[in-house]
C-alpha cells in the first residue's frame, strides 16, 4: 500500500516536470504520511538492510542444506607414457591380453600378457551423508537463524529511523514556515508603524529620532526575515533529500502542527520500549548467535560420523570398466584426538564473543531507557511551554495594541511601542517553537519506544520461540493497521 502511494506521488512529480506550469502551479502538495511513504520507498539505507536480510536468509539455507546428502563425481582423462607403459605394451605384443605358455631353455613357462593402452579414463561416483557432527551442523543452523532474526529486526529498526528522520525534516519545514510568518508579520507591522511615524514627523508631531529608530527596527526585522527565508530553503532541500525527490522539486507541505496531551506515563513508555524496540531484540539475537557459535566450537572435541558410498571404474575408453571396477559402502569416523589445543582456543574465543555480545545488549537496553526518558522529559517540558507561551501571545498582542494607541495619542514614547512589538514577535516565536518541540519530541519518543513500521517485534519473537521459520514469523508479525495505533492499542 505504501509503495503504491509512493509510486503515485513520484508519477505526479514526473508529470508536473513534463509541463510548462509556473512554479506556484507546479508545487506538489505533500502530506507527512506521503513523505514517510516516499522515504521508506527510496532510502538507500533500507535497500542495504533488505539486502542484508536476503544474505542472512541464503546463509541459513546453506547451513540447513549442509545436513543433507552430497553426491560427487570425479573424472579423469589422461594420456599415459613412461617405462611401465612401454613394458605393458611389450607384454601385450608378445603374449596378448590373456598371456601364453612359451618354451624357453627346454621348459614351458607361463608369460603374463597385458592390455595395450595409451590412455586412462577413470570415474568415481560418491555419496556422503553426515550422520553425526558433534553438534556442529545443528548449532550452525541455530547461529544462522539468529543472524537472520537480527537482520529482520535491524531492517525494521532502519525503517523506524528513516520514519523519524522524515518526520523531523517535515517538522523543520513547518517550523521555518511558521517563523517566516512571524518575521513577515514583524516587517509588516514595523512598516505600518514607520508610515504612521513618517506622517507624524512631516506634521511636526514627533522628532526625527523616532523616524530613525523605527527605520533601524525595520532593518533588523528585514534582516531576520532574510535569514529565515534561507533556513526555509535549507529545510526544504533537506526534506527533498530525505524523501528521495529531485532537489529542484517545488513542494507544498500541507500538514501542520497539532497538540493533544500525551496520555501515557513514563513507566508505561519504558515498559513498552524494552519490549518493542527492534534494535534491542536484534542485540538479543546477536547474543544467541554468539552462544550457538560457542556450542559449535565445542564440536572440535567430538567425533563426526559420515555415511559413505562410492563406485570407481577405469578403462581405455570413457565410462568403460575393463581395467578396474569396484564399489564400497559404509561409515567414516573422524575424531581429532589431539589438535594442539586448537579447539580449546576456538571455544575460549567464542566465549569471549558471547561476553562481548552480552555487554552490547546491556548497553543497548541502557540506551533505550535513556532515549525514552530523555524524549519523554523534553516532550512534557514542551507541553508546559505550549500552555504558557499561548497565554503570553495573547498578553503581548494586547500590550502591543495599547502601546501603539498611547504613542499615537502622544501619551507614551516610541521605545514603549518597539519594546511591545519585540515582545510580541518573541512571544509568537516562543509559541511556535514550543509547538514544534512538542511534536518533534513526541515523534522522537515514538522512535525511542519502538512504534513499528512493518512488524510487531514481540509477536515476531514469540513466533521464533515457538519454532516457526522466519518467513512465518514475519507473516504473523506483519502490521495490518496503522502503525501509530499500536501503542494506543496496548
Amino acid at each position: 500500500m505504501k509503495k503504491s502511494l509512493a509510486k503515485k506521488i513520484l508519477a505526479a512529480v514526473s508529470i508536473i516536470f513534463a509541463t510548462n506550469f509556473s512554479a506556484s502551479e507546479a508545487a506538489v502538495p505533500l502530506t507527512l504520511q506521503q513523505s514517510i511513504d516516499l522515504a521508506l520507498t527510496n532510502d538507500e539505507q533500507i535497500a542495504a538492510a533488505l539486502a542484508d536480510t536476503k544474505s542472512a536468509r541464503w546463509s541459513l539455507s546453506s547451513a540447513r542444506r549442509a545436513t543433507g546428502p552430497v553426491i560427487g563425481w570425479t573424472s579423469q582423462a589422461l594420456k599415459i607414457g613412461g617405462r611401465d607403459h612401454r613394458a605393458s605394451n611389450d607384454a601385450h605384443n608378445a603374449y596378448g591380453n590373456e598371456g601364453a605358455f612359451v618354451y624357453e631353455n627346454g621348459y614351458y613357462r607361463y608369460a603374463a600378457g597385458s592390455t595395450a593402452y595409451n590412455n586412462t579414463f577413470a570415474n568415481t561416483f560418491s555419496l556422503e551423508i553426515p550422520l553425526y557432527s558433534g553438534g556442529q551442523l545443528e548449532e550452525r543452523i541455530k547461529s544462522r537463524g539468529y543472524q537472520l532474526n537480527a537482520a529482520d529486526l535491524t531492517l525494521e529498526n532502519t525503517k523506524q529511523t528513516i520514519r523519524y528522520q522524515t518526520i523531523a525534516a517535515y517538522y523543520e519545514v513547518l517550523q521555518q514556515q511558521n517563523l517566516l510568518n512571524v518575521a513577515e508579520g514583524a516587517v509588516r507591522m514595523a512598516t505600518e508603524q514607520l508610515n504612521i511615524i513618517q506622517i507624524q514627523f512631516e506634521e511636526g508631531v514627533v522628532a526625527k529620532s523616532d523616524v530613525l529608530q523605527m527605520q533601524v527596527q525595520l532593518a533588523d526585522y528585514r534582516q531576520n526575515l532574510v535569514s529565515i527565508q534561507g533556513n526555509l530553503k535549507v529545510a526544504l532541500a533537506t526534506l527533498l533529500n530525505t524523501v528521495g525527490l529531485p532537489e529542484d522539486t517545488d513542494i507544498d507541505v500541507t500538514d501542520n502542527f497539532s497538540y493533544a496531551p500525551f496520555p501515557f506515563t513514563l513507566d508505561e513508555c519504558l515498559a513498552y520500549a524494552l519490549e518493542n524496540r527492534p534494535d534491542g531484540a536484534a542485540a538479543l539475537y546477536t547474543v544467541k548467535n554468539a552462544e550457538a557459535q560457542a556450542e559449535a566450537a565445542k564440536s572440535g572435541d567430538r567425533p563426526s560420523v559420515t555415511g559413505v558410498a562410492s563406485k570407481s571404474i577405469s578403462a581405455n575408453g570413457a565410462f568403460q570398466q575393463e581395467r578396474s571396477a569396484n564399489w564400497q559402502i559404509g561409515l567414516r569416523l573422524n575424531w581429532s584426538v589431539f589438535d594442539n589445543n586448537v579447539t580449546k582456543a576456538s571455544v575460549n574465543s567464542a566465549k569471549a564473543a558471547v561476553e562481548s555480545a552480552q555487554a552490547n545488549f546491556e548497553r543497548v537496553e541502557k540506551n533505550i531507557r535513556l532515549q525514552t526518558r530523555s524524549a519523554y522529559t523534553h516532550m512534557k517540558s514542551a507541553e508546559e511551554n505550549i500552555r504558557s507561551t499561548s497565554t503570553a501571545v495573547k498578553q503581548a498582542e494586547e500590550s502591543s495594541v495599547i502601546a501603539r494607541v498611547r504613542y499615537e495619542e502622544g501619551v507614551d514614547i516610541l521605545l514603549t511601542v518597539t519594546n511591545a512589538q519585540e515582545k510580541l514577535n518573541q512571544a509568537r516565536t516562543n509559541y511556535f517553537t514550543a509547538l514544534y518541540q512538542y511534536n518533534l519530541y513526541k515523534a522522537q519518543l515514538e522512535k525511542a519506544i519502538g512504534i513499528p513500521v512493518d512488524i510487531n517485534t514481540p509477536i515476531y519473537m514469540e513466533n521464533v520461540r515457538e519454532g516457526r521459520y522466519t518467513n512465518k514469523a514475519l507473516e504473523a508479525a506483519a502490521l495490518h493497521s496503522d502503525a501509530s495505533e499500536t501503542f494506543e492499542a496496548k
